[in-house]
């Protein structure tokens, strides 16, 4: 089921259409209350382009009949880069050993029968947070270490036991796209993250980069450590480091923003979540984060959820908690 448009009559979203198929049958399905879309920081803002809201002039670029000029609908792209260190392992220490058959038959029954295991791992066992940038606040690089050398797909896999620690860089100032390929919802979207358009991330980046190899590096690990094999001991300036980066990096799958809430005229949704200028709509997902959390961005995305629900189901917000001390009363 491909939802192709929202439908909009008088300057109120009343249902959205539908087809089972390409190029099959279109149905509207009409809405009693409200529309929602929650389709995610790529998914919305193509839906809403593809219905005519958005950004005027790219909607006739494509052969889009703009319903509402919404400047602001697939800009704001935010997302967290992951530049990463990899390195050979002594011993039995990672899970890649696991990818020999005879292995990976035992983990299989080992997670079937015991709910334990290898299998069980979410490979990603170990994280934690430091600072690139001295001045911050709080911490702005986020490590997450993977048990394994190419767990993660385009990442490379060694003949011999590895593991991968990974570094994003948390509070990017640069901004991207999301746009429309044509006017048939059939095609994907045009992304454009545009990562390190701010010469910024880029230099914090590479300190994060810095950081990754340094913790690989400590005499605590050397028993565990053979050698870092990316990006290489070879390289070592920054120009090194970031063409390194350029050729390796890849998205930490963190994107918000497109849909962004807020007052001013690149706002497109509300505080509430409503559609600034078509009724009877809203959008509810990690689109309409005005900034990029600190963190990784699924319990934030929860939260909009269930902020979302209570808004749409109109429940009044919880008291004010009174605070006494260190607890709340």
């Amino acid at each position: 089921m491909l939802v192709t448009r929202i439908v909009v009559e008088k300057g109120r979203a009343i249902g959205v259409e539908i087809v089972d198929r390409p190029g099959g049958e279109k149905k509207i399905l009409r809405a009693e209350r409200e529309v929602i879309v929650s389709s995610g920081a790529i998914g919305s803002p193509k839906l809403l382009m593809q219905s005519g809201i958005g950004p005027a002039d790219h909607l006739k670029s494509v052969g889009v009949t703009p319903v509402h000029d919404l400047p602001g609908v697939g800009s704001n792209m935010q997302d967290h880069l992951d530049l990463f260190v990899i390195a050979e392992c002594t011993g039995d220490h990672t899970y890649d050993n696991y990818a020999k058959l005879h292995r990976t038959a035992w983990a299989g029954l080992q997670y079937l029968l015991l709910k334990k295991g290898p299998v069980a791992s979410s490979l990603f066992e170990t994280g934690g947070f430091w600072y690139a940038d001295p001045t911050a606040a709080s911490p702005d690089i986020q490590f997450h270490l993977g048990l394994g050398s190419g767990i993660e797909a385009g990442v490379e896999k060694l003949k011999n036991p590895g593991v991968t620690l990974n570094s994003a860089f948390l509070r990017p100032r640069s901004r991207g796209t999301v746009r429309l390929k044509s006017a048939d919802p059939a095609d994907h979207p045009l992304i454009d993250p545009n990562y390190w358009s701010d010469p910024y991330d880029r230099a914090m980046s590479i300190r994060g980069l810095r950081l990754a190899r340094e913790i690989m590096r400590q005499k605590a690990l050397a028993p565990y450590v053979l050698r870092e094999v990316l990006p290489g001991p070879s390289l070592a300036s920054d120009d090194e480091l970031f063409d390194y980066a350029c050729r390796s990096s890849k998205t930490d799958h963190h994107p918000v923003g497109t849909c962004r809430m807020g007052h001013d005229d690149m706002a497109v949704v509300t505080p509430d979540l409503r559609l600034r200028g078509v009724e009877g709509l809203r959008v509810c997902d990690a689109s309409v984060m005005p900034r990029i959390p600190s963190s990784n961005t699924n319990a934030p995305t929860i939260m909009v959820g269930e902020k979302g629900a209570d808004l749409i189901l109109g429940r009044e917000p919880l008291p004010p908690a009174v605070f006494s001390g260190n607890r709340a009363a």
